[in-house]
């Protein structure tokens, strides 16, 4: 009985964590943060590259760039270069997110559209 029950709860587990891999994929698929984003304030551009949850960066204002290393761990973008900086995500519609800083300001982006079609991975 203690068996069947262990293994009752076992599976219980692995597809519950299953389920909410499955969720997490499909969120960062929505999100769709690789790509080119411009700033609805000042025109600033990030250009994110690589998978869906990390990759390379390259921040543009005005005459200045910045270029690093981006991680998105729960809803914390990180950018890592010269100085690190950490961004709460929030998606408003599709291909438009708000980049929340610590101090409590908010900017909106707005993802660029391209003629480039991204292909499955296998």
């Amino acid at each position: 009985m203690g068996v069947l029950l262990t293994l009752l709860v076992a599976g219980l587990v692995i597809l519950y964590l299953r389920s909410n891999r499955k969720a997490r994929v499909k969120w960062l698929q929505n999100l769709a943060l690789p790509g080119q984003w411009v700033s609805q304030l000042n025109g600033a551009s990030l250009s994110l590259s690589g998978g869906y949850d990390s990759g390379e960066y390259r921040w543009q204002t005005g005459g200045t760039s910045s270029t690093g290393r981006w991680n998105y761990r729960g809803a914390i973008l990180t950018l890592e270069g010269e100085q690190s900086r950490a961004y709460t995500v929030q998606l408003a519609q599709p291909g438009v997110i708000s980049l929340l800083r610590e101090d409590g300001t908010a900017e909106l982006f707005h993802k660029q559209s391209t003629n480039v079609v991204p292909l499955a991975k296998r």
